[in-house]
């Protein structure tokens, strides 16, 4: 029996870069709009900031299909990015562009022709709320022109992360949000357009990002492009049913968002309370991003690793994320829950105001630590595909426990129970996660592995994989010398598995001399050898520079010397396939 070794540090590596980045980026286009109700409130009074807050479920009831099917190309695309099938990864990202521009279409029909009628649906009304209603028609007004542009910038944000371009993106984010600021001062300060200029400034502000997202498609590397002749509708049910999840967790958001926002309205006494939940639905957005930059890191991850059938990578990877999550939202709950007055009194100077703001923020700080845990298990039960586990969890997290919570805690508390909900409901959502997973599994358990459902038969026994860290040239030779004993229990002649064993010298011996010396994270190589129906596959895995080892071998193979069991085995494999993804080099060889 083959023994594990600890992975390298590669994983970890790959995970927390990305993850901040996308942490960040969100963090940026939320910060964004906390800033626009800053402004709003400030310049044009809690009305008109009520009234956009109010917009936010109705958004997000318009971004329906497009962040489903935004979600499931993702989850489809780093699948294929995982097998290194770079052709049908570009056709499902080529389709999914398609499908947001008609998106696109429809949405602006649907605001043309029925304004009134998707204002009734968020709640506002002309007869009930007239003081709302104006306001939040100039601002969906503005809001308008941009909304292709952010459903654009949901597909290819993501994509381009992977694509080693989280720089490109975060710089991207951090512009638009110092452009939208610009504009919003101006519009409050010198145009005086209300909150039509509010609106249209986010519009421009998502023109700017895309036009700086684009130049990474410029770029002779990128892995993606935007190709009629990629089109394959047969692409479309996949991305469909991967992103019916998602689907179902917006769905279920929305509808928790307009139930409670017309329970607010009807028990609360002042607008002084429809504007704390407000703030607390601002600062929601924004520090809930530390789950959501998690759970979208690991839906495409997570899809890497799935694809190329490693049960010991998705394992490490899900082990860290869970810890990386811990540690940071309980850092980040408890300085916001001693920082609430402050926060709220940024928003305000009405004493009222700051008051329920300040108490609504404690809440939500409180409720941090376990959202980001369950955003977590939502991102990588995504990635995996587990659309029945999934589907359950994302209704009671997004409607049914807090919509009950809040209705229970509101009518006996009134506003501030529904604003204390928020950490009530996710306690709860907790303790029904782990009741629901015993169920599944028909027995009780605390072990870890037991809780990411991976079918029994993935990743193949433990006895068909061996793992290994390499970082020198010692650890290479040991691991060339292993292979050749796996291959040969395995029932591999001799020959071949001398080849294998060479092979495996050659490329990580090249790897540690020539590549970690460049490696910024100090990381060494991930390496698998396993065997499934006769078929030996190699993966390599490490976080140096951009190379590929299977171009350089083309290029090379008629003139190098030193390149005998590279060329063997290149010669023998049925299937090479290499892919740089969150900035590693990765190979998977078939033989």
């Amino acid at each position: 029996m083959t023994t594990k070794q600890n992975l390298s540090d590669v994983i970890p590596a790959m995970f927390i870069s990305a993850a901040i980045a996308m942490i960040f980026t969100n963090l940026v286009d939320y910060v964004s709009v906390l800033i626009d109700g800053i402004i709003t409130s400030r310049l044009l009074g809690h009305n008109a900031y009520s009234a956009i807050a109010l917009f936010n479920p109705l958004n997000g009831l318009l971004l329906l299909i497009s962040n489903a099917v935004s979600t499931g190309s993702h989850v489809i695309i780093s699948q294929y990015v995982g097998t290194g099938d770079k052709d049908r990864a570009n056709s499902v990202f080529s389709v999914t562009l398609l499908i947001m521009a008609i998106a696109a279409s429809v949405i602006a029909i649907l605001w043309l022709l029925f304004p009134d009628i998707l204002l009734r649906t968020a709640g506002v009304s002309l007869e009930k709320h007239p003081q709302l209603y104006s306001d939040m028609t100039g601002y969906i007004n503005g809001f308008m022109f941009g909304m292709p542009l952010l459903m654009i910038i949901q597909v290819i944000g993501p994509v381009i992360v992977m694509d080693n371009g989280k720089k490109l993106f975060t710089f991207s984010a951090v512009s638009m949000c110092m452009f939208n600021i610009a504009g919003n001062l101006l519009n409050g300060l010198i145009i005086h357009a209300g909150t039509f200029g509010m609106g249209f400034s986010t519009s421009l502000s998502y023109l700017f990002q895309l036009g700086i997202l684009l130049t990474h498609f410029m770029k002779s590397s990128s892995y993606f492009r935007f190709s009629l002749s990629a089109f394959s509708l047969g692409q479309l049910p996949e991305i469909i049913k991967a992103g019916s999840p998602t689907f179902v967790k917006k769905l279920a958001n929305i509808s928790r968002e307009l139930f409670i926002n017309r329970f607010n309205l009807a028990i609360a006494l002042t607008t002084a309370a429809v504007a704390a939940k407000g703030i607390q639905s601002d600062i929601n957005t924004v520090l809930f991003c530390l789950g959501l930059g998690v759970s979208k890191t690991l839906i495409t991850m997570t899809g890497i690793y799935y694809g190329a059938d490693d049960r010991h990578g998705i394992v490490h990877l899900f082990t860290y994320a869970l810890k990386f999550s811990l540690i940071l939202s309980l850092s980040v709950g408890t300085v916001i829950f001693i920082a609430a007055p402050l926060i709220a009194s940024s928003f305000s100077n009405n004493h009222e105001v700051i008051e329920l703001a300040s108490f609504s923020i404690k809440c939500m700080a409180l409720g941090i630590v376990p959202d980001t845990i369950v955003s977590a298990f939502i991102g990588y039960f995504q990635g995996i595909n587990d659309r029945r586990l999934l589907n359950v969890i994302n209704i009671s997290d997004r409607f049914a426990i807090p919509v009950i919570t809040a209705y229970v805690l509101g009518t006996y508390f009134g506003s501030k129970g529904i604003m204390a909900s928020i950490a009530v409901g996710k306690l709860i959502l907790i303790a029904f996660m782990l009741v629901l997973m015993w169920v599944m599994k028909k027995r009780f358990t605390i072990r870890f592995e037991d809780l990411m459902f991976l079918p029994e038969s993935f990743g193949g026994s433990e006895n068909d994989n061996i793992y290994a860290s390499i970082s020198t040239v010692d650890d290479a030779l040991k691991e060339s010398r292993r292979a050749e004993e796996f291959c040969i229990n395995h029932g591999t002649d001799e020959k071949k598995a001398k080849q294998m064993s060479l092979f495996i010298e050659e490329m990580a011996v090249n790897i540690v001399k020539h590549g970690l010396a460049h490696n910024r994270l100090k990381t060494g190589v991930d390496y698998r050898l396993s065997i499934n129906n006769g078929t030996l596959c190699l993966t390599l895995r490490d976080c140096c520079g951009y190379f590929n080892p299977v171009a350089f071998y083309n290029a090379h193979k008629d003139s190098s010397e030193n390149m005998l069991g590279i060329s063997i085995v290149m010669k023998l494999a049925k299937d090479t396939r290499y892919f740089n993804a969150f900035n590693s080099n990765n190979i998977i060889i078939s033989i």
